[in-house]
């Protein structure tokens, strides 16, 4: 019983992250996807949908374990990947300006 209760926190950590990223993902969708600006929200969802893959891969690899190291080197990740998902959602404007497609 013990061995469930191991490393909570961080196991947590990692599924409220997730719920971020969907949000955002969500965010994206419904604020930039729209008017001028749908083709270049196209693609910053494909990548936001890529990227959610690999933090549910995260997720489930984050569950399954049992060592420590492995447990916080996905919050590691998961927190950076969330990181760059923000970033992105607040410098929309200046990508679609800077990447036209």
């Amino acid at each position: 019983m013990e061995n469930s209760k191991r490393f909570r926190f961080p196991k947590t950590t990692v599924v409220v992250l997730t719920f971020l990223y969907i949000i955002i993902i969500l965010l994206t969708h419904f604020l930039f996807n729209k008017g001028n600006a749908k083709e270049c929200a196209q693609q910053l969802l494909l990548i936001q949908c890529l990227g959610l893959i690999v933090q549910l891969f995260l997720n489930y690899w984050n569950f399954r374990s049992q060592s420590k190291i492995v447990i916080l080197a996905t919050l590691f990740i998961s927190s950076m990947i969330l990181l760059s998902v923000i970033s992105s959602f607040f410098s929309f404007r200046m990508l679609c300006e800077v990447y036209p497609i």
